[in-house]
């Protein structure tokens, strides 16, 4: 059994175009980069990120994000979610200030 195959005739198949409103946006844009510039700077975590969010770019773009608090792991352990699940790391004590940090630049 071929898995690829370049050889095959493909000309054949009628492929159709996703609509543009289907269609996922790469991220991008000023505001996009000012979002993520502020959530690395202040080295937090977002549900956006760990869940790798399809949407995340829409968001960002727009100045929103979903600060994840404690750290990088849930302790819930939700089927539909793809966000890292476990016992959290030690608490960061200087993470609150730097939470603040970033809304107050949001």
């Amino acid at each position: 059994m071929v898995l690829n195959n370049r050889q095959a005739d493909t000309h054949h198949l009628d492929i159709k175009r996703k609509p543009d409103w289907l269609r996922a946006k790469v991220p991008g844009g000023p505001g996009y980069r000012e979002t993520k510039s502020n959530i690395s700077t202040n080295r937090l975590h977002t549900v956006c990120e760990e869940a790798a969010c399809p949407n995340m770019g829409e968001c960002w773009a727009r100045g929103v994000a979903t600060i994840m608090i404690l750290g990088d792991t849930c302790t819930r352990a939700c089927g539909f979610c793809n966000v890292k699940t476990g016992k959290p790391p030690t608490t960061d004590y200087g993470e609150p200030e730097r939470v603040a940090e970033s809304l107050r630049g949001l």
